[in-house]
């Protein structure tokens, strides 16, 4: 057995096996380090019978590392259904862009077969297509379905009337990032269809609800019926989730007035609808309406600090200038677990001077480790609204000149926190990088929770043969080059102390 160089040669390899492979894709690959097993998940859209289940299997076996005693493959059959697509993309865009879902029903999802190729449409209104767009939710959404069903997939944008005053695109709201998205929500219980059994049981707070498009819940405090000026029957309802309350008009169908009608004050529903205005009041149109039963055990939340974004708006991560190629068919005996079963980001700030409070950052620097080796980085200098002393700028290089049409650090920050997301950060003397990172932080009203590490505490319990455990000195013991007192650097030579010293700590490096 061998390593494979390239993951494209295996795949081809197992598609010349037979025709019924033609458009095999490998969706998965699961790896036990103790057990020493590896366990290849393939999707294919005509049915495998055990003779060709065993050929798979041999290829499998040829192209893994000798380093696994054990190889199992798995082969589901998925054929490129409509329904299934369509489900699949739904839930895909919910979950990844849930601001969408202000614009996007499930059947407003249109696919048509062409040969191996699977085309759909997302019927959205021009804001809503725009910022699907924009945010390069079609190449992501493509690309989830192709690594899920065997097709290839292209997809469009159709534009249908636009009912809603919500412009996505705004600067309004590309400013906070879509934060308002992330709503509290209520869950109800027992809920009674009379007219949608796919609205689901979570609801989000009335007091969270501005324009657009919602579920709420809430009990009935007033209910009467009406009727328009050509006799037809409508409801105006108020209902109260304890967060808040809101009133407005449900226009009843055949099907639902009856169940409406028997509706009392005290019943709780559970409703979509939007929010808008009527006759200079804010007046909400409920759509579709189900009973429930509202949580007695209810507990409302405090309000979150603002979310991360979704998106980079002005510094984008790019690739590491030590990146190495590697597929999931690479294994490193090496590297402790501790360092691959985790994301880490090392970062660096350069900054006007040592005191937090008063000083500013001049520049940041950060690099991202992922399965042991360094992917990422991420660098921009800063404008920092503070001067910088003769001293700082001898000791970095950077001067007020470099950084005086640079982003302001409220404008950078979002970028930034969005690339440490979900991250342990690592700082050489932590306490300095992370205090800076924290007050402005606060100031722009996020808050940071990612777990820290501190090559300088690691130094000086690993290497305490060290007289000293400045960076320098570390990079000396390492071996490592780089250029003192700009961020970047800075970074790379931290991330590559980090990586030495962790497999100091699980006896990878004697």
């Amino acid at each position: 057995m061998y390593t494979v160089k390239n993951s494209a040669e295996f795949i081809s390899a197992v598609a010349g096996l037979d025709e019924r492979l033609k458009d095999v894709k490998l969706s998965s690959v699961e790896v036990d380090k103790e057990k020493s097993s590896v366990i290849y998940n393939f999707i294919c859209d005509k049915a495998i019978d055990a003779e060709l289940r065993e050929k798979i299997l041999d290829v499998c076996e040829k192209n893994t590392a000798r380093v696994f005693s054990s190889v199992a493959v798995n082969v589901a059959k998925i054929v490129s259904n409509g329904d299934l697509i369509v489900s699949a993309a739904f839930k895909f865009l919910k979950e990844n862009y849930p601001s969408v879902s202000i614009f996007l029903e499930q059947d407003d999802i249109i696919t048509s077969v062409e040969g191996n190729l699977v085309k759909y449409k997302l019927r959205l209104t021009k804001d809503g297509a725009e910022y699907v767009v924009k945010n390069g939710a079609l190449k992501k959404l493509n690309e989830f379905l192709s690594k899920n069903f065997c097709s290839e997939f292209a997809g469009g944008t159709e534009i249908k009337p636009d009912n809603l005053s919500v412009n996505l695109l705004s600067e309004e709201v590309f400013e906070g990032e879509l934060e308002k998205i992330e709503y509290r929500t209520i869950k109800v219980k027992d809920v009674a269809v009379i007219d949608d059994a796919a609205m689901g049981d979570s609801a989000v707070y009335i007091e969270d609800v501005t324009d657009g498009s919602y579920t709420v819940c809430g009990k009935i405090t007033d209910v009467s019926e009406r009727e328009t000026k050509n006799g037809k029957p409508f409801f105006i309802i108020y209902i109260d989730d304890t967060t808040g309350a809101l009133g407005g008009v449900y226009f009843t169908k055949k099907t639902t007035y009856d169940k409406i009608k028997k509706l009392q004050v005290g019943d709780a529903i559970i409703a979509r609808g939007t929010m808008g205005e009527y006759n200079g009041r804010r007046s909400f149109t409920f759509d579709k309406i189900n009973l429930c039963a509202f949580p007695e055990d209810f507990v409302k939340k405090s309000r979150r600090k603002k979310t991360v974004p979704r998106n980079y708006k002005l510094v984008f991560p790019e690739p590491a200038n030590t990146v190495k190629a590697s597929t999931v068919f690479d294994y490193n005996d090496t590297l402790p677990e501790e360092l691959t079963g985790k994301t880490y980001v090392v970062f660096d700030f350069e900054t006007t001077g040592v005191d937090f409070l008063n000083n500013g950052i001049t520049e940041i620097g950060a690099v991202k480790i992922v399965d042991g080796k360094i992917k990422e980085q991420f660098t921009t200098l800063v404008h920092p609204d503070y001067p910088i002393s003769a001293e700082n700028m001898a000791i970095t290089g950077i001067t007020p000149e470099m950084v005086k049409d640079a982003p302001k650090i409220d404008k950078v920050l979002p970028d930034f926190l969005k690339f440490i997301e979900y991250s342990v950060i690592v700082a050489h003397n932590a306490a300095f990088d992370t205090s800076f990172l924290r007050r402005f932080a606060g100031e722009s009203d996020y808050e940071v929770n990612n777990a820290v590490l501190d090559t300088l505490e690691m130094s000086r319990r690993l290497l305490p043969s060290l007289r000293h455990h400045d960076l320098k000195t570390i990079a000396d013991y390492f071996g490592i080059v780089f250029h003192h007192h700009r961020a970047l650097s800075d970074a790379y030579a931290t991330a590559e102390a980090f990586i030495e010293l962790m497999k100091i700590k699980h006896g990878k490096n004697p």
